[in-house]
């Protein structure tokens, strides 16, 4: 078993159960200490979930190769495992930003073996288009359409198989993620919110600006008490 380096956020509320949330591509400088990952990690524990961030393998003080994607799958059901340790009782929401999310999604997979105990979904940009070139990544980070990057299949059907209560939150000009590509794959017990003027970073800036807060503390707190069932 390889060593998860990991944050834990103590429920400030009473405990109504657990939450881990993870991190953007950790081959391309994605960790736990994203601001989108910290926001949503502080916003669950707000709401009485003690919150688990980490970094995936190879990232940080974690053990591993930053590119084992099955390894990354290992790493979530490490995350769970760890922490139903400290918090045995109450619902368990797993959570992710962009590659996060779409991990999530993968792990979840209806018929994947060892297929770890969520019963909440919360998915940040879980993106359906990947850049793999130079190019690709430079539109991301400038705002502009990807030029290469196509569908990809695999999380699509990931995501239409969700079979928990699932909520998902993108930003209207997000070009990995677009709004309607998720909007026709999402299960039918999933609810969508679409964030105006805000891009996969959720930012109003052109590329990896800074986080709008107000706005996605709003969509966080709203989606936590759907999944919650306020």
């Amino acid at each position: 078993m390889h060593r998860i380096s990991a944050r834990f956020h103590p429920a400030s509320e009473p405990s109504r159960g657990a939450a881990i949330v993870a991190h953007p591509h950790p081959a391309h400088g994605g960790n736990m200490e994203h601001p989108v990952v910290v926001t949503a990690a502080e916003r669950a524990a707000r709401v009485g979930l003690g919150a688990l961030r980490f970094d995936f393998r190879g990232v940080g003080e974690s053990e591993g190769n930053t590119r084992d994607f099955e390894g990354h799958l290992d790493d979530w059901r490490q995350a769970v495992r760890e922490v139903r340790i400290r918090i045995p009782e109450g619902l368990l929401l797993g959570a992710g930003f962009s590659y996060g999310a779409r991990s999530l999604a993968w792990v979840l997979y209806p018929e994947r073996a060892a297929r770890p105990a969520v019963d909440r979904v919360l998915l940040l940009a879980p993106a359906t288009r990947v850049p793999t070139t130079r190019r690709d990544f430079g539109n991301l980070l400038l705002g502009r359409p990807l030029s290469e990057a196509s569908l990809d299949e695999h999380v699509l059907e990931n995501l239409r198989s969700l079979p928990c209560p699932v909520e998902v939150i993108v930003g209207q000009q997000d070009v990995v993620a677009p709004h309607e590509e998720l909007a026709a794959n999402l299960p039918p017990h999933a609810n969508l919110q679409v964030l105006p003027g805000l891009n996969h970073f959720f930012s109003r800036s052109t590329g990896a600006g800074p986080l709008e807060v107000d706005a996605f503390v709003e969509a966080v707190d709203g989606a936590l008490g759907r999944l919650l069932g306020e």
